[in-house]
């Protein structure tokens, strides 16, 4: 039976961005898992997030600090999630298609906050892809360019994938959002971080780790 994803909270602690800096030694089973044997041939930072979940639209200026933070070289990925309890997968779906004619569009960093926005700040939901549209004419992108690009063959491939990779995520046995993978390897684990220069410093860290 496949599991769901669930929305959780686990940055209560980081709930007003702090740069509070102090040395820290990362441990594993603490500050990070091990969730697959093979590391990805080069860097790379996956965050796992939906737009309904109201955590991940919290989480998102840390995402953001963090993303700033990485060395050049690094790929950075957002892998938007479906069945998320309540919500209808078709929406969902339209979602992640949109993160990525978003990016395509080079209209992401309006977009993503965008969305959230309109989810979790104007309490509205999607009914249907001309919402959708509605709200990407109304931050200055050509409907058109939003009709051709939501059906591309390169949204779709890149649909496949993010589909993929969210049933690895689970078969890994990770079933909550927000989730950040770094290197296809470690999951970061952030209820002992207490700071957001503590969790970039964590994801650096695990960036340059070589060994388990």
């Amino acid at each position: 039976m496949l599991k769901r994803l669930v929305c959780i909270g686990f940055f209560s602690v980081l709930s007003v961005l702090s740069t509070a800096s102090m040395a820290i030694e990362f441990e594993k089973g603490k500050h990070f898992a091990v969730v697959a044997e093979q590391a990805s041939e080069s860097p790379k930072v996956t965050e796992y997030f939906s737009f309904y979940c109201p955590h991940c639209f919290r989480f998102e200026p840390i995402i953001d600090a963090m993303h700033a933070a990485l060395p050049a070289g690094t790929t950075f990925v957002k892998n938007h999630v479906d069945s998320l309890p309540g919500r209808n997968p078709e929406i969902e779906h339209m979602l992640t298609k949109a993160l990525f004619s978003a990016e395509i569009l080079h209209v992401d960093k309006t977009m993503i906050p965008a969305i959230f926005n309109y989810i979790h700040v104007n309490k509205a939901d999607f009914s249907n892809q001309q919402d959708l549209k509605n709200l990407f004419v109304i931050n200055d992108v050509e409907g058109e360019a939003f009709d051709k690009t939501m059906s591309s063959f390169a949204v779709n491939a890149q649909f496949n994938k993010a589909q993929r990779s969210t049933a690895a995520l689970r078969a890994a046995g990770i079933h909550t959002v927000p989730t950040v993978i770094v290197n296809d390897k470690y999951q970061v684990i952030a209820n002992s971080i207490t700071s957001t220069d503590e969790y970039i410093a964590l994801v650096l860290y695990l960036l340059n780790k070589t060994e388990s």
